[in-house]
């Protein structure tokens, strides 16, 4: 598609697409650089006690999923079978980023909390 024949929402939702995938990104390598300094049984323990990051995980793995199945849904329909889809397949791929971006932000936090609270018992 020619950049003069897009409209304002398909530009809005590509440049948050590239948007959400740095932050995607950025907030992964946080946290795999973070989790280095944590040992794995004291991530295990506050996981293990800490049941509401699992739950808030499912919802956001469960949205990311549906939204990405809503996607190739409409995508096969806007593509293959030629119906006006309304902005559809674009949508759920601004659903899958959000909640993708923000599962990823709540480990980003868990795993930073467990950095705080090891270095204040260390002092």
């Amino acid at each position: 598609m020619d950049m003069n024949q897009m409209d304002y929402i398909t530009i809005f939702i590509w440049l948050y697409n590239i948007g959400a995938a740095f932050i995607t990104l950025f907030l992964i390598i946080q946290i795999l650089l973070m989790s280095r300094k944590v040992e794995s049984n004291v991530i295990r323990a506050r996981l293990f006690l800490n049941t509401d990051l699992l739950n808030e995980t499912w919802k956001y793995i469960s949205i990311a999923g549906a939204s990405f199945a809503i996607n190739a849904v409409a995508g096969f329909a806007k593509f293959n079978i030629d119906i006006q889809t309304y902005y559809l397949w674009e949508i759920t791929e601004v659903i899958f980023f959000a909640a993708f971006v923000a599962m990823i932000y709540q480990w980003y936090q868990f795993i930073g909390g467990l950095i705080v609270r090891t270095d204040n018992k260390s002092k």
